[in-house]
């Protein structure tokens, strides 16, 4: 009787281990889909600030272009060098 015993609770034990395994498992799962998510967001907004910051910066090149442009055609140019 005692080895029918003993087999029962080493069965119980490695059942309850098994359930606490799962539930590890389960909250490992949850922590990394969550990870990844944020991973992803934080990938979608960094594009999207990229995105608009380097529209701005051709804006600000496209407009000092266009400055400099109107300056040589009315040839101010030489004369702002000279005055910085």
């Amino acid at each position: 009787m005692g080895l029918k015993n003993e087999l029962s609770e080493l069965r119980k034990s490695i059942d309850k281990m098994a359930e606490e395994l799962h539930e590890t498992n389960k909250a490992i799962r949850e922590s990394l889909q969550l990870t990844s998510d944020t991973i992803k967001e934080m990938s979608k907004n960094f594009s999207k600030t990229l995105e608009e910051s380097l529209k701005i910066m051709r804006d600000m090149k496209i407009q000092m272009d266009i400055k400099d442009t109107i300056f040589k055609t009315l040839g101010l140019d030489s004369f702002l060098k000279r005055k910085k």
